[in-house]
């Protein structure tokens, strides 16, 4: 799975990697974002970029887990895929970056862009195989020094990302140089997260086509799996399924989704519980237990796909031979969902639609109140979680057109009226992709019906059984 997890190796335009000679990055989108993060870090240089005299972010090596890092976040928003192992600097009238041969030799393509955009020089510090960079580094430091420092300072403020640990020997002797420096190092993960959070137009069409694949895979390969395996009564773990939806996802033909699947990825392992154990977190594992699908039984699904490194989520939850108490709080849960999804305008806050939940549960079940998740769900873009878009009861921040939003909440260990140990204890969960328009909010995952007549199943032999409809 390397070579579809690992970052270097997936540039967002599914072209050659930053390694390979044949890359040429997308000139008029790199002006575009450099004169957009200038012009943010001046007009917000104050509340969100802590008066920082320069901003350094150092993107570490390959990796083949799943991952999302604001410095790669950064990468590919720039420059449109990951530069491993390189330390950018960034100031008013220069940007410096260490790096590799290789990569500098495609980055030379975008000095004379950096000047047009913003007025500053790109200074290149190639790194020799086998050294440590420490010179390099100084070099970079006394260019930082030089440099007028803001409201008179006596030391440079210098922003960085403080939640990243370094990694690899780079980076581990870059962080402890910084570190000993003296300047005023202040984090600077809020304006980075403010800048990611509305999207452009083309960003929004790669969210778009990540939600069409996410919602196929949904669609026409899991809700169709689990009717075989259900009405066929066949035994399968969790974690086979996870398996065999990640090929899925991989393979977007499989589901008649003509992307090309170098543009593709998985955001997470795809999700499948049931039987009583339910998580429902992202960073939930599909385990090894059997799925379990008899009377009563709840069944959750989570698919999230990338397309050119933008994410998208879709969760349905399955009602099977349902008791009352499961069918009442689904469609309160329903109602809830829809509720958060109706008030997510442009101008109001992130915590008015956590509340417009809130507000269903408290007058459709009051007694599931205390059951339901403490977030409605996150930003969503080049990184799964913009975590500063937290859906919850205090987030103030206003809502914006162009953000998008993992729309995700549910009902947590609720107790079924069941004797059955595997379905006295279960969850339920929806999640969708939105996009915040002017006009209106866009659900880019619809096509994949969450109607509670399209996701209960009666299975009883002496019902008529009925199958879901998938819209």
């Amino acid at each position: 799975m390397a070579d579809h997890r690992n970052g270097s190796t997936q540039p967002s335009n599914g072209k050659a990697s930053a390694a390979g000679s044949g890359y040429s990055i997308d000139l008029n989108a790199f002006q575009s974002r450099l004169k957009t993060f200038y012009s943010h870090w001046d007009e917000h240089k104050t509340d969100l970029w802590g008066s920082s005299d320069a901003i350094a972010i150092a993107c570490p090596p390959p990796s083949e887990d799943l991952r999302y890092l604001k410095s790669t976040a950064l990468n590919l928003w720039l420059l449109g895929f990951e530069f491993p192992e390189t330390i950018m600097v960034f100031m008013k009238k220069q940007i410096h970056i260490l790096c590799s041969q290789k990569k500098a030799s495609i980055l030379e393509s975008v000095k004379k862009s950096a000047r047009e955009a913003v007025g500053a020089d790109l200074v290149l510090h190639v790194k020799p195989k086998n050294d440590d960079g420490t010179a390099l580094m100084d070099a970079m430091f006394r260019a930082i020094r030089t440099q007028p420092k803001s409201d008179d300072h006596d030391s440079s403020i210098v922003g960085y990302i403080s939640r990243e640990a370094p990694e690899g020997k780079l980076l581990e002797t870059w962080t402890e140089k910084l570190k000993n420096t003296k300047f005023n190092l202040i984090d600077v993960s809020g304006g980075l997260s403010s800048i990611f959070a509305a999207k452009s137009n083309e960003e929004l069409t790669s969210i778009k086509r990540a939600a069409y694949l996410t919602t196929s895979v949904m669609k026409n390969f899991v809700v169709t799996k689990l009717e075989n395996v259900i009405d066929e009564e066949k035994k399968i773990s969790h974690s086979t399924l996870m398996e065999e939806t990640e090929k899925v996802i991989l393979e977007p033909s499989k589901v008649n989704c003509k992307l090309k699947a170098d543009n593709v990825d998985i955001c997470y392992p795809p999700i499948f519980q049931s039987g009583g154990e339910f998580d429902l977190r992202p960073s939930a594992v599909s385990n090894d237990e059997l799925l379990h699908y008899d009377s009563a039984s709840v069944i959750i699904c989570a698919v999230g796909a990338r397309y050119k490194s933008y994410c998208s989520n879709i969760a349905r939850t399955f009602l099977i031979d349902a008791e009352p108490l499961q069918s009442r709080a689904y469609g309160v849960l329903l109602k809830a969902h829809e509720a958060v999804i109706g008030s997510m305008k442009p101008g109001n806050k992130l915590s008015v639609a956590y509340q417009a939940a809130v507000s269903v549960v408290e007058r459709d079940a009051p007694d599931l109140v205390s059951y339901l998740t403490k977030s409605a769900g996150t930003g969503i873009g080049i990184e799964f979680r913009e975590s500063g878009l937290n859906l919850n009861a205090k987030n103030e921040q206003i809502i914006r057109e162009g953000m998008v939003f993992n729309v995700s909440i549910g009902f947590q260990n609720l107790q079924s009226e069941k004797s059955k140990p595997k379905n006295r204890h279960f969850s339920l969960l929806l999640a969708d992709t939105v996009i915040i328009n002017k006009d209106k909010t866009e659900v880019v995952t619809s096509m994949s019906s969450k109607a509670l007549k399209d996701v209960a199943y009666s299975f009883n032999e002496d019902e008529e059984e009925e199958r879901p409809r998938t819209k």
